[in-house]
């Protein structure tokens, strides 16, 4: 099978990592795997680590990136991925969040009937996606969710390569003195794309904790960049001149961040992020919105499991709660160590990435198996046009009232 992977960017992410990883996956079983990805200046970093893994990448600058309201698909990058699907020759495309799913189901699927698998590593399912074809989503809760109006969709959590993201592989001890942090100090550490929809705040509330703590054993590590990399850089500061130290490091971003990983003491994050921590043993408080945390161990993985390792709170962001949550490990390395332990055996059980790549695999050979008649195409892609301009054109409660009255 000849096989195009989509991004929807090419930045560092968790998503884009967890698709690389899943491309190469699907090479090593004998697939031929290109990698597409657009970018608006220059091609991020993930640039560079597709083609260190040996897979060939199609890129193309659009200075447009945006789904803009009541637009199907953004027509350039339609374009882009029907002309790559095209000149590979694709069997199927497979291609990551809903944004970039509609500009393939646009460009390549209604027109030639290529068929697309979309993967949705976000916290919902548009209702007005697709109904038909194969779908991705990371939790349980999605799957769910998303059965109610479409096909049912596939479950594949975020998976982790448990060969490389591994303690044993990485020595953290340079990272730590590369930035300052000595062997007595307990390092708290992120790694996180900085964006403001869902991550900066976590990350703040975090800095705003260590503050609190006013502890001078610990240090907090932030690795990344992004659009929120100011705002989060102020809060550092502000915090360290109320210390009087450098209690918060901007790190910057990182092609590698495993160094990071095997270098804290404990970490806070969400998706990916977060269980690529747990792979490297580190005990873990989970970070989310509005308010949103909770240490990750036996008493709430259920939480997890169900509704990924993310959360949404109820708009209390005070940082107080979340500093007795960390001053709770800070103090006891016994119960850092064990949570550790317990989280290194749960990511080995159930995410790894040859478990993930399998049922991958079995999704593309029902994607191929089931083609689509033209006028089905032709009929879902009005509907699917015609659905999201709606949506964008009503309000959160109108949208509401209306799925109440189509139960």
């Amino acid at each position: 099978m000849r096989l195009i992977v989509g991004l929807h960017h090419l930045e560092l992410g968790g998503s884009q990592l967890n698709a690389l990883d899943l491309a190469v996956s699907m090479r090593d079983y004998g697939h031929e795997v290109a990698v597409f990805g657009n970018y608006t200046d220059r091609p991020g970093p993930m640039a560079d680590l597709v083609r260190a893994a040996g897979l060939p990448l199609i890129s193309e600058r659009h200075s447009a990136v945006r789904l803009g309201k009541t637009m199907p698909a953004r027509p350039a990058l339609s374009r882009a991925i029907g002309r790559a699907a095209r000149e590979f020759r694709a069997d199927l495309l497979h291609v990551y969040e809903f944004s970039v799913g509609l500009d393939a189901f646009y460009g390549a699927h209604v027109r030639r009937g290529l068929p697309v698998v979309t993967t949705i590593y976000g916290m919902r399912v548009p209702r007005w996606m697709p109904r038909y074809g194969e779908i991705i989503v990371g939790t349980q809760q999605l799957v769910d969710e998303a059965a109610g109006f479409r096909a049912r969709p596939t479950l594949i959590e975020p998976p982790v390569n448990t060969d490389s993201d591994d303690p044993a592989a990485v020595d953290g001890r340079a990272f730590r003195a590369r930035h300052g942090v000595g062997d007595d100090e307990i390092m708290i550490g992120v790694v996180s794309r900085l964006e403001p929809d869902m991550k900066a705040e976590g990350i703040l509330r975090t800095i705003r904790a260590v503050g609190l703590l006013d502890d001078p054993r610990v240090r907090f590590v932030v690795v990344g960049d992004g659009p929120s990399f100011a705002d989060v850089s102020a809060e550092a500061d502000r915090v360290n001149t109320a210390l009087g130290r450098p209690a918060v490091v901007m790190a910057g971003a990182m092609e590698d961040p495993r160094p990071a990983y095997a270098g804290a003491d404990l970490m806070v994050g969400m998706g990916g992020s977060a269980l690529r921590a747990m792979a490297f043993a580190q005990p873990l408080v989970v970070l989310g919105i509005r308010g949103f945390f909770l240490p990750a161990g036996p008493d709430t993985i259920d939480h997890f499991l169900r509704e990924g390792f993310y959360g949404i709170g109820e708009g209390d962001v005070d940082a107080a709660p979340l500093a007795a949550a960390l001053r709770t490990l800070v103090d006891d390395p016994a119960l850092r160590a064990e949570r550790g332990r317990w989280g290194r055996r749960l990511i080995l059980d159930r995410f790894s990435l040859k478990a993930a790549a399998k049922t991958l695999n079995e999704v593309y050979e029902r994607a191929l198996a089931n083609p689509v008649r033209p006028s089905r195409r032709l009929s879902e892609g009005a509907r699917v046009a015609g659905h999201k301009a709606v949506a964008d054109l009503l309000s959160d409660s109108a949208r509401r009232r209306v799925r109440r009255f189509l139960g």
